[in-house]
């Protein structure tokens, strides 16, 4: 290799050190990274939880809606309140809170204005929805059949 070779490479390995210096890494081998999946993962699950007790017979859907994006939202503020940086770390609601009925496939997340039946013993309910912290999303989703009895512990019968 010639001596002008020499330099040019010496200065594209110094360039390229440079730029891996600066940056943050966003990828899993980052504890930080890590930990913020891990908490909006416990927010979805929490709300999940809070949202699959709520599925009972004349349970409202938009009331449904409003009280998953309360608990998500409520949940994300008590989390990086610090700002970095100046700025105030992004946090909340990744995907709205859907709830889908019966025929209706997916992602159903109605206007508060619009008119929506109560919730009845049978009706199969898909749950779907998402939280971020700093950009770090965890979604998650379920699928219930309404129960008579919110306490009985046996599966629905044909």
């Amino acid at each position: 290799m010639s001596e002008e070779e020499e330099v040019v490479v010496d200065e594209v390995q110094a360039e390229g050190a440079e730029g891996e210096e600066g940056e943050e890494v966003t990828d899993l081998s980052n504890s930080d990274v890590c930990t913020k999946y891990q908490e909006a993962a416990k927010i979805v699950n929490l709300t999940l939880e809070g949202l699959v007790s709520q599925c009972i017979p004349g349970a409202n859907i938009i009331d449904l809606c409003e009280f998953g994006h309360k608990v998500i939202e409520a949940s994300a503020a008590k989390l990086y309140t610090k700002k970095v940086e100046g700025k105030q770390v992004d946090r909340g609601v990744a995907f709205p809170v859907c709830i889908s009925v019966n025929d209706v496939v997916c992602n159903h997340s109605p206007l508060p204005t619009e008119e929506t039946k109560p919730l009845k013993a049978g009706d199969i309910v898909k749950i779907d929805l998402g939280c971020h912290l700093d950009g770090y999303i965890a979604v998650a989703a379920h699928t219930l059949v309404v129960k008579e009895n919110p306490d009985d512990e046996s599966p629905p019968v044909d």
